[in-house]
């Protein structure tokens, strides 16, 4: 579980101190403000059945959820423990719209697989070093494009074999080791296409099979930050409704 502790504490620094302002209280169309003047903070939180829009210093994010608990939304949250990675797919812009790229996660899931092909026993000779020259050490790897683009044309130690269906075979490997196994049916092999079948196969090497499965992305600062004021905001809210009813 993702550790959200160190936002949560610079939410509970900004509001420390802060005042609420009720702009509208109708049933369930609410509005309410709060500021925040030391931090130079503000926070607005308006409902109205089955959506509630936070917004304020750190961004504006509007939640949409149909079910029997949630006509009033307030009922929906209240009390809740903060779950910014449940509650973004409630946001009507979706899951997306509040992801970043995350570089350490990209460098973690690079690592993860080096240190398995090493530990496998199947790395070639200076995959470490190379992986770190061409990648790790790179700015590329600062944004998402880039940074995959790097790992999907990254190959070490590549080795291809081309094999014919008539019995003859040639191994090759350094750079352009695939395009010249592809290419032996024509150049060096002399196949009949009637009477010799050509298959290249991938006998060694490393290189990234798997990134497009991987996930490098991470909930924004300012989302999660959001999703900590809105709890915090409904028990308020609510202490201000006790005391006003007392």
């Amino acid at each position: 579980m993702t550790d959200y502790s160190e936002i949560a504490q610079h939410f509970a620094r900004d509001f420390a101190e802060a005042t609420l302002k009720t702009q509208r209280e109708d049933g369930l169309f609410r509005h309410i403000e709060f500021s925040a003047p030391k931090s130079m903070s503000r926070l607005i939180v308006v409902t109205w059945p089955y959506n509630l829009l936070v917004a304020g210093s750190h961004g504006s994010y509007h939640f949409e959820r149909f079910g029997k608990d949630t006509e009033d939304m307030f009922v929906w949250l209240r009390g809740s423990r903060v779950s910014p990675s449940s509650w973004s797919s409630k946001l009507v812009n979706g899951y997306e719209s509040v992801c970043e790229y995350d570089r350490s996660r990209m460098e973690s899931q690079i690592n993860e697989r080096v240190a398995e092909a090493i530990r496998d026993d199947w790395a070639p000779k200076g995959l470490e070093a190379a992986v770190r020259e061409e990648i790790l050490d790179s700015h590329l790897l600062d944004t998402k494009d880039t940074a995959f683009q790097l790992v999907s044309e990254f190959q070490h130690g590549m080795t291809f074999r081309a094999e014919c269906s008539c019995g003859l075979s040639e191994d090759f490997k350094g750079d352009g080791a695939y395009s010249s196994a592809a290419t032996w049916e024509f150049y060096k092999h002399k196949a009949d296409g009637e009477k010799h079948k050509v298959k290249v196969r991938q006998t060694g090497g490393f290189d990234f099979d798997d990134f497009t499965e991987w996930s490098v992305d991470k909930l924004s600062y300012h989302f999660v930050y959001q999703c900590h004021a809105i709890v915090w905001a409904i028990g308020q809210y609510d202490a201000t409704q006790k005391a006003v009813a007392a």
